[in-house]
Parts: structure tokens; sequence; C-alpha cells
């Protein structure tokens, strides 16, 4: 016999359909002289159109056989015979003459009827589970699309090609046919096997999902594992990038809270002092100060580990030696390299106004960024920042700023020559007491830095009011001494004696 043409498969995407089509090749040389299936086969495109046209051919024969009563009422009386059939096999043992031929067609008949129903049964949810299985073939073969995977689906395919077909053929045969099958070739001899067949190759399937699943799983763990070292790496080099350009944000934002802090009534600082050292230098030899009641009492307050506030209260006699004393507390302060900040009278000092405490409290503020500014460019956030203290408006917001300025710091000295405010006189006597009062609230309120704050003033009427507004003020009255010479002017290392001494304790 001539071997039938080559059927080409369509060509078509996806694994599926290549499966189908490679399907297809192995039942044509399988069934090489089967000119019937061949047709069919060649008119069908997929599997999906093999499983159409035996689901059409099934609507068919349900429509054609749904009216037969004679089919229903056979079913029914064939089940409730068979039901009872060991009971009237028994009596037919005991009366074979009566009953033998007569039961014996009927039974023959009856499993007819009841193989036919069995195959139409069968059949039925046979197909039905093919129509589940293929669509989650196809998802499996588009999930893993593997050449084992391809071989299983073409294994598959053919088992279900073939089932398909043999199911056509049945539903296509004519009534006589189906009786004579039914005896014959009942659902279990001609159908049973590929369904088992069926059955092995989609669990096989599905076994082989289960384990590429498994490999899919342990990929994705590796991608995993090897995309969090990538991460962490570009983390760490992102980190580093972030940090230094950070840094730099806050570099400059501590230049403009510089910048916002030096514009100011009140000359430099820097030039105060010089000038301040610079007359006192011209003043050595003048009368100096007792140090007998001055030294323990500057010691102790140096070396308290808490803030404190001492004022140091001269008088008209005193003035300069008071003003001097300023000044020499701050070059010895520089000396022991102590962290200090001060406020003295330069060559020129704005008269009393209102803006004098806030410029004042500014320029405080000027010296600590510059002293602090390492630790400054790592405290900025969102309470310290350069918008803040350019919105600073009032004496607290200003408060505040330099008390944000002190952080990270262990401590500071602060000396506050008054007179930097302006003459005092009895109007603006109040206005000095006022700045004394904020530099006392710095001093209560301040955590974690002990402020050593050192108030001098010679004008009797601001000591006054500081003994009667702040009585636990710690005061030290200056007095002076008739004597020159060694312990007579107020020289570089008086009134504090010897910087190198074991009492003084600057450190």
């Amino acid at each position: 016999m001539e071997s039938s043409p080559h059927v080409s498969a369509v060509p078509t995407k996806g694994a599926s359909c290549d499966a189908y089509n490679k399907a297809v090749e192995l039942l044509q040389k399988k069934h090489s002289g089967n000119w019937a299936r061949q047709s069919l086969l060649k008119s069908m495109y997929n599997i999906e159109d093999v499983l159409e046209t035996v689901t059409e051919a099934q609507s068919k024969y349900a429509q054609k056989t749904e009216g037969s009563r004679v089919r229903k009422w056979l079913g029914g009386l064939s089940t409730r015979i068979m039901y009872y059939g060991q009971i009237i096999d028994v009596m037919a043992q005991h009366h074979p003459e009566y009953v033998s031929l007569a039961w014996g067609t009927l039974k023959f008949l009856f499993v007819l009827v009841l193989n036919h129903e069995e195959t139409t049964a069968e059949l039925a949810k046979a197909v039905s589970r093919i129509a589940d299985v293929l669509p989650r073939v196809k998802l499996q073969l588009l999930t893993f699309e593997t050449s084992w995977m391809k071989d299983a689906a073409e294994s598959l395919y053919v088992e279900v090609i073939n089932f398909m077909m043999r199911s056509l053929e049945w539903y296509e045969a004519s009534p006589w046919k189906h009786a004579w099958q039914a005896f014959k070739n009942p659902y279990k001899l001609r159908f049973q096997d590929l369904r088992d067949k069926i059955d092995e190759k989609s669990r096989r399937m599905d076994d082989m999902v289960n384990t590429l699943s498994h490999m899919k799983i342990i990929e994705i763990h590796q991608v995993v594992a090897r995309l969090e070292g990538m991460v962490s790496a570009h983390h760490l080099v992102y980190q580093t990038r972030f940090t230094g350009l950070g840094q730099s944000i806050n570099e400059v934002q501590v230049a403009q809270i510089l910048d916002a802090t030096k514009h100011s009534q009140f000359p430099n600082p820097l030039e105060s002092l010089r000038f301040c050292q610079a007359v006192r230098k011209r003043r050595v030899g003048q009368p100096g100060l007792n140090q007998a009641t001055l030294l323990p009492r500057l010691q102790a307050w140096s070396a308290a580990l808490s803030s404190s506030i001492i004022t140091i209260a001269g008088a008209g006699p005193t003035r300069f030696q008071t003003k001097d004393l300023a000044t020499e507390m701050v070059d010895l302060i520089q000396a022991a390299d102590k962290p200090v900040i001060w406020a003295l009278k330069g060559r020129q000092s704005p008269s009393a106004n209102e803006l004098a405490h806030i410029d004042l409290l500014k320029q405080l503020t000027s010296q600590v960024v510059q002293l602090n500014s390492k630790r400054m460019v790592s405290h900025v956030s969102a309470n310290f920042n350069a918008p803040r203290v350019a919105s600073a408006q009032s004496e607290t917001d200003w408060l505040d700023v330099l008390r944000e300025g002190l952080t990270g710091l262990s401590e500071v000295y602060l000396i506050v020559d008054m007179e930097i405010l302006g003459q005092s006189s009895e109007e603006n006597a109040g206005s000095w007491l006022e700045f004394f009062q904020l530099l006392e609230t710095l001093v209560n309120s301040v955590q974690g830095v002990a402020v050593r704050v050192a108030v001098l003033s010679f004008r009797q009427d601001f000591i006054r009011s500081i003994t009667t507004e702040s009585p636990s003020v710690s005061l030290v009255s200056l007095r002076s001494t008739n004597t020159r010479g060694a312990a007579g002017g107020v020289k570089r290392r008086q009134p504090w004696g010897e910087r190198r001494d074991k009492k003084m304790r600057f450190i």
C-alpha cells in the first residue's frame, strides 16, 4: 500500500502548536493506510480543533438520541433487571427448563444496552476531562518551553488524538454498529487503555512541571542573591556619594548660617578683642586688682562641671581694670585651648537701641558657629538650618539658635563686657538687665554643654538691679591695690597668677 503524501504542519507559533504538529506527523506514520483519518487530520490545525470536532459529534449524537423513549425505558429497565440479576440467576439454576433460554436472551440484550450507556457516559466524561487537560498543557508549555516538555506534550497529544479519533468514529457510527460494538468492544476494551495513557502522560507532565518549578525557584533564589549583592554594592557606592553630597549640602547650609549672622550693628568681635588688647597694654603699670578674693572665685567658676554665670562687679575707680580683666580672661582661656566667645566694647559701639539685644545674640551665634563649624555640618537638620536662622526675628528665636549652635561642645566660656550695649543710664538700665536675664535663660536651659558665663560691669545702677532681681547670682566685687611692680599692674599673668599653676583648672 502506498503511503499517503506527507501532511505539512500549518505554521503556527508556540510550543503547543509545535507539539501538536509533531504529534500529527507521528500519527501519519503510524496510520499511513488510514485515509479517513489522514483526511480528517488535514483539516485540523491544532489540538483544540480536534477537541472541537469531537465535541460537535458528541452534541449531534446527544440531540439524535435525546428524544428516544425506547432508549430511556430500556436504560432504566436494564439497570433494574441487572440489579436483580444474581437472584434470577439462582432461580435459573433450579428451573433451567423454564427460564434459561429466555433469560439468556434478555440478559444479552440488556448487557448490550448497559454497555452502550456506559460507553456514552464514559466518553462524555473523558472528553470533558481532556478539555480540562489541554489548556493546562498549553500553559505548561508556555511557562517551561524545554525539549523535555515538548517531547512529553507530543506523546500526550498522540494519545489524545487517538482517543478523539476513536471517539469520533463511535459517535458517527450507525445504531446497529453501536449495538455490535457494545457486544464486541465495550468501553473498557475499546477506550480504557487510551484514557489510562492520557492520564499517565498528563501526570507525567505535571511531575515534570513540579520539578522544573523547583529548578526555577532555585534559579530565582540565585538571581535574588546576586541582585542583593549588586544592590548592596551599589548601595554602598551611592551611600558614600550621598554622604559626601549631604555633607557638601550641610557645609553650604553652615556657610549660609554664617552669612545670616554676620550682619550686625556691632563691630567684628575679633577687631574688638584686638582693640581691647592694645588698650590694655598701654595701661600696664596702673594700679591692679586685689587677687586674694578674686582668684579663688574665678577658679571655682572655671572648675564647675555644670553651667553657671558669675557677675564681676567693678566700680568707678576700677572701671579700666574691669575692662582689662574681661580682655585678659579671653586671652587666658584661648591660651588654655578652651572654646570661648566674647562680647567686648571695641573702638566704636552703637548707642542703646531696641535691636541691640538681637544683634548681640546674632554676633555670639556667629562666633559659636565658627568655633563649632565641624560639628555644625553634621548637626544641620530640620530644627537647625539656614532657612530657620534666616527667619529668626525675636530675642527668643536667636536665643534658640544660639542654643542649637552649642550642640556638640562639652564646654564653652562666654565673656561679656556690658559696656558693649552702650552707656548705661536710668533709661536703659532695664535694657541691660533684660540682656542679663537672657544670658541666665541660656545658662538654665542649655543641656549637655557646660556654659560658663562671666558678665563684667562697673555701672552701679546695673549691679544694684542684678542684686535685686537675681539675688542668687554669684557676684564678685573688684578691689584695687595701690602697690606697683610685680603685683601692681594688671599684667599678662595677672590677676590669674601663673597659668600653669596646678590650682588653675582650665582643662
